[in-house]
């Protein structure tokens, strides 16, 4: 009798469990924003960070890879209008990593919904001005992070959404430092 309660409480618990709740999507706000335009004649992007590729590296598996977002900002906010120079985007860091979490032990831990994971992203990006013999005109630099924890109950799918959010949140913080600091410190390449 005592077992039969015992399931049925446990059960009546586990349906009370609120749903996880989902961010809503920020959208990547920088869009809005005209090009930087800068007085050089091409850009390069250079990926200096090589993902290791395993645990517990995961920045392979989100939807869209940090490098490649890094890459897309690239083309979406930097514009070459002049005909002389080149600029280098360097991917300096682009890493997501998972870390897993302590749930909570014992009878307890049957009644409780953990925070399972953390997932830690780092972004560092440097942009810098060339003259057509190579020589550095200045540079501008920036660095985005940020953290996230996710349920154990996340299914997949909640999971990719939570990173989604996430990254959306990262790129649009290291859209505004790399404005800010193009402006201030390579404000005489633009046009």
């Amino acid at each position: 009798m005592r077992l039969i309660l015992f399931v049925s409480l446990a059960f009546f618990l586990v349906a009370c469990t609120p749903t996880p709740q989902m961010p809503e999507p920020l959208g990547l706000a920088y869009l809005a924003n005209k090009p930087l335009r800068l007085n050089v004649a091409r850009i390069e992007v250079v990926k200096q960070y090589q993902s290791s590729s395993k645990p517990p590296h995961i920045e392979n598996e989100l939807p869209i890879p940090p490098v490649a977002m890094i890459q897309q900002w690239t083309q979406d906010r930097l514009l070459p209008v002049g005909k002389t120079g080149y600029a280098v985007v360097t991917i300096e860091e682009a890493s997501v990593v998972e870390i897993p979490l302590r749930g909570t032990k014992g009878l307890r831990g049957y009644f409780t919904v953990d925070q399972s994971e953390q997932y830690d992203v780092k972004l560092f990006v440097k942009i810098e001005i060339f003259d057509d013999f190579g020589k550095s005109k200045g540079f501008a630099y920036a660095r985005a992070q940020g953290s996230r924890t996710v349920g154990e109950d996340f299914t997949l799918g909640q999971r990719r959404k939570v990173w989604i959010h996430m990254m959306e949140k990262i790129m649009n913080n290291l859209n505004e430092e790399l404005d800010r600091n193009v402006q201030a410190h390579l404000g005489q390449h633009l046009q």
